[in-house]
Formats: C-alpha cells, structure tokens, sequence
C-alpha cells in the first residue's frame, strides 16, 4: 500500500458528505473539478462504509474510469474487490466491493449494496442509470461524482439527487498548484455556424460535420498548432470520425506525427496509441468523443479543440484533460470552435445548482487579444504580445480630418471581450478592402446577435473617411468586375 494523505479539501468534503446523510439526504452530489482527485475521495468514504459491514457497488461507463477506480483503491490498500464487466478476469462476486460497468450490469444479476456510487455523475438521469440503479437499489445511499453537475439537455439533476457538495473550486486547486491555470488561444478563422441546427442541446452532428470539415478550418488548425504548439504532446478534438481523419491526414503532410481513435477503435490499439503519444512518438493524437472522461496524461500538455459545442459539461470535461501539472511546462488551449467566447474560460469558478442549466448571463470575466488572439483577464491592459487595449482616448478631429476606423472606435464603451473582436474585425476589413456589413457578419458569427448600433456608425465612419480603404475597398470592388466578366464571356 502506497501511504496516502488526502488534501485538506478533500478531507472537509467527505466532512460535508456526511453531513448531508446525518441530515437525512440519501442522495448527494459531489462536485470537484477534474485533477481535484473525487475518485480518491470517495474511495476513503467507502474504506470507511466497508470497515463498518456496508457493501459497496462502484458504477461507471467506461473500462478507462473502471481500471482508474480500481488503482485508487489499491493506493488505500484495498484489494478485496470485484469487477462486472464482460470478461474482466477480476470478477470477484464475494468482494465488500463491486466495480462494475453498467453496460454490463445492466445485463447481470445486480450484486447486493449498501451504498452506490456514480462516477460521471451527470450521468445519472439515462435510463439504463435509473432503471439499473435507482429502482434496483431503492434503499441505498448513492454518492455521485463530478467535476461538471450540469447536463447538455438541461435537465435538472435534483430529479436524482437531493444535495449538493462542492468540494473544491478551480481558483483553489489552481492557487495550491493542484492543477495548472492554461494559455488559451482563439483565431480569426471560425467555422460558419448559423445554419447548424440544435439537436439534444447541443450543435447538431450531422451539420456540424459540414461546417467544420472544410479545408480552410483544417489548415487554420495545423497552422495555429505549428506556430503555438513548441510540438508538446497534444490531444484533438474532432467532430467526427471523417473530421478527426481529415485533420490527422493534414497533420501527417505538415510533418506531424499524427493518430486517430475513435469508439470503434479496439481497446488495445486505442491504449497502443495513447503509449505511443506518452511516448513522443507521436505529437498529436486526434479523437471523437473518446477521451472526455476518465484519460489522464499529464504529459500531454496542449489540446486543440476544432469541434464546437454548446454544452457547457463537454467543453469542460474536454479541458480538463490537459490541467493536471507536469514539469514547469503550462496547459496550451488551442479553441477553433468559439466555445471561450459561448463560455468563458474553462477553468473559471462557476455556480453550480442541481435545479437545472448553468445561467448564461455572467459577466466577461476574459477578452481576446486583437494580434495574438490569446485570452487574457477583462482587467489586462497591456497584452504579453504588447498590445495596448487601452491605447489612449482618441485625440479631437474635424469633420474634414480623416477618422482611422481604430481611432473612431476607441471612444466607445462596452464589453471588452465583445469590443476588442469587434475593433480587431474593423481593422480586418479596413486592411483587406471589406464592406462594413462584413464587420457585422463575423461579430453574429461569433457572439450570436447583431453589435451594438453606435458600434457599425463608428466602424462605417472610420472607414468611408480613410482614403487607404476607400482605394483597396475600390481594387475589391474591380476585381470582382472583372471575376464577373470573365465568367460572361466563357458561359456567353
């Protein structure tokens, strides 16, 4: 046995924890975010249930979570432990402590327990969970795990739990070096997602498939990684099983070494995969929908998120995968999905309930630098890449002077992560000739909703009044022309 010494937290949750069953509140929601160690946590309450005479039933989704759960225990030094899943050879049915699958539960007599416990406990609310579960164990008390109480579908989580335990926050963990604050990235290159349906509460798969797997968003994504990345190991991840694909292909022709894995790839070739990225002999290993839970490799110290979500729970769980420390070398975040701007950053302390969705109002806690697109804090003035988002009020001018389009949006207030893409977006389009309704387009794109109206007058000032502009807006506006004649006289 390995000695363990829990961290203070951790300690008060399970103080909290039982406080809550003292007070009669049979089912209870532990929430500490990835890195913070739950599965630990719990397993000390459960030493603690097994050594008074309880039986204890383990449930998770995945072989991942189960093999995790089943070395936590052993750090405690509890080894009498049974496994349930397909042919796992650990299958113990008189051990104190089941660990099981519930895909295979389901499928199985259900082993007696005294107390039940639910790892990815936003889970909880699927059929499989209340069917195999709630209504097989009517007089259990359940534990449930996570570091995300909140569900995609926005149903509310009290329907299966009765309390709530917040048993640690990210500025906590980050302060005591438990787990590391990222570098976050956005680019100028997002995917068009007004025609992407809603389905579950989340983007559609089908369009989203369509909208992301397009070689411009490809190429943005190799070409952010190539200029950010220093080349540390890096997980992806990828709409699809064709997107994932294309990006490991594209990968692969700029040099990278690059992998795939999927839900249909087999468990020895996913493991193979991730060794080989533990390794270095590969620098990027691409996936869909499999390493959101229960995969850690503290190595693995950037992620490129190119699929964009509306579920607050996957976007977290996707970043929480690359926190854990390793060396002095900090989490790189590379979002090609606009999910900081729908969100925020994903290590923010956020207040969580069990009465339903996450409230979307909050205030902008983050902004994006116009040059280098990293976020930083709504405060920062003076961006490590040197921009200066303070730069001055903007002097007095005549009507007959020229406006620069930045110097007629410097005297407007408002949110600065919403200003600064919007004065970054202006100057786009000042440098490459766009029309102002260009401007308009790429701010809905990005935030959802038309820019304020003061906002488009200035940027239109700005750049009518800018003879540079005014020129390149006019090679535009020829080149289209002569695009358009040329098509007449070869279709005439």
């Amino acid at each position: 046995m390995i000695p363990v010494t829990l961290r203070a937290y951790q300690t008060e949750s399970i103080d909290h924890v039982r406080a809550q069953l003292r007070a009669k509140h049979r089912r209870v929601l532990l929430c500490i975010p990835t890195g913070g160690g739950k599965t630990l946590t719990a397993a000390s309450i459960l030493a603690s249930a097994v050594a008074k005479g309880s039986r204890v039933l383990f449930v998770a989704h995945r072989k991942e979570l189960i093999d995790q759960t089943v070395t936590t225990f052993a750090r405690l030094g509890i080894t009498s432990i049974g496994v349930i899943r397909a042919q796992d050879p650990r299958r113990d049915p008189k051990a104190p402590i089941q660990i099981a699958s519930i895909q295979t539960l389901a499928r199985r007599d259900k082993p007696p327990a005294d107390v039940v416990v639910i790892d990815e406990g936003h889970r909880a609310l699927a059929k499989s969970y209340i069917k195999h579960l709630f209504e097989s164990y009517p007089n259990a008390v359940f534990l449930l795990l996570t570091a995300t109480p909140c569900r995609t579908d926005g149903r509310p989580l009290k329907d299966v739990a009765d309390a709530l335990v917040i048993g640690a926050k990210y500025s906590a963990l980050i302060a005591q070096g438990h787990i590391v604050a990222p570098v976050v990235y956005g680019t100028p290159v997002l995917p068009d997602l007004k025609g992407v349906r809603t389905t579950g509460g989340d983007f559609n798969a089908e369009d989203l498939e369509a909208a992301v797997n397009r070689s411009a968003l490809i190429g943005n994504c190799v070409a952010e990684w190539l200029k950010r990345s220093d080349r540390r190991a890096t997980v992806g991840f990828a709409v699809s099983v064709a997107h994932s694909k294309a990006l490991c292909e594209a990968f692969a022709e700029a040099g990278a070494r690059a992998g795939h894995i999927d839900g249909t790839t087999p468990e020895d070739e996913r493991a193979e995969t991730l060794a080989r990225l533990e390794r270095h002999d590969l620098d990027i290993v691409w996936n869909v929908g499999v390493l959101c839970e229960g995969w850690d490799q503290p190595s693995c110290k950037c992620l490129v998120l190119a699929r964009p979500t509306k579920s607050l729970g996957l976007y977290m769980q996707m970043a929480g995968r690359i926190l854990r420390p390793w060396g002095a070398l900090p989490p790189l975040i590379l979002d090609h999905g606009g999910n900081v701007d729908r969100f925020g950053l994903p290590h923010e302390d956020r207040e969580w309930s069990i009465e339903g969705r996450v409230s979307k109002a909050r205030a902008a806690t983050c902004k994006p630098c116009p040059e280098c697109f990293c976020y930083v804090p709504i405060g920062v003035r003076i961006c490590e890449c040197g921009y200066d988002f303070g730069a001055g009020a903007a002097p007095e001018v005549t009507e007959r002077e020229v406006v620069p389009v930045e110097l007629a949006l410097r005297t407007l207030d408002g949110p600065d992560a919403q200003l600064s893409f919007f004065r970054m977006t202006a100057r786009i389009a000042a440098e490459r000739g766009h029309k102002p309704g260009w401007i308009d387009w790429q701010y809905e794109r990005r935030f959802g909703t038309r820019p304020p109206r003061e906002w488009v007058s200035a940027a239109s000032k700005g750049l009518t009044s800018d003879p540079a502009y005014r020129e390149r807006r006019s090679a535009v506006e020829a080149a289209r022309v002569r695009e358009q004649l040329g098509k007449a006289v070869v279709h005439g």
